[in-house]
């Protein structure tokens, strides 16, 4: 009998792509729940002018190489039953840099299929909705926030949380600190 595929969902800045501006999101996180930010903790800004979404490119920018581990990803999945998907809630003002960034990670097509947020709903929804969809097994997210509204929204699926220094003292049981420590789990359901 053959064994069920593990069926895996990544976010793509903070998680695929290294993003070490990553650690401000707890600040972001922090200054909204203490409403120094006008926002509902879990309300993403959406740039509308051409200068608010040049400045939402060069912010994106951050995320400039690949995690440490995405080589020993791809070995995993060429050689076990993986399938592995990108859920990515970038806006689609970012569809250059984001297509420029999908010919790197999915060069030797190892992704079952990318998902962009192309019609700009806010990032929590639409990963739930894909996460859904797609009828993952693992989920993983790097926003606290985010993470912590999977986990509470639906049962199914385990929330993987790419923490950060920042956010320490935030007890979550299935927190990593990198992305080489998420491969490295993925890789001991496989032994």
């Amino acid at each position: 009998m053959k064994k069920q595929k593990i069926k895996i969902g990544f976010d793509l800045d903070g998680v695929i792509l290294f993003n070490p501006s990553r650690i401000f999101r707890s600040v972001i996180s922090r200054s909204k729940k203490a409403h120094l930010i006008p926002r509902k903790e879990l309300e993403f800004y959406h740039p509308n002018s051409k200068i608010e979404q040049l400045i939402w490119l060069l912010v994106h920018k951050s995320s400039f190489k690949l995690a440490d581990g995405f080589a020993e990803l791809e070995r995993l999945v060429k050689k076990n039953n993986l399938e592995i998907y990108v859920i990515s809630a970038r806006f689609s003002c970012l569809q250059s840099d984001t297509r420029r960034w999908v010919k790197t990670i999915n060069h030797q097509n190892i992704f079952k299929a990318l998902y962009f947020n192309d019609h700009d709903e806010q990032p929590h929804l639409f990963k739930k909705r894909m996460i859904e969809k797609l009828g993952l097994d693992y989920f993983v997210e790097d926003n606290w926030d985010v993470a912590h509204y999977l986990a509470s929204s639906q049962k199914k699926v385990q929330i993987w949380w790419l923490s950060n220094l920042l956010d320490q003292s935030i007890v979550y049981p299935y927190k990593f600190f990198s992305f080489k420590a998420i491969v490295s789990k993925i890789e001991s359901f496989l032994l």
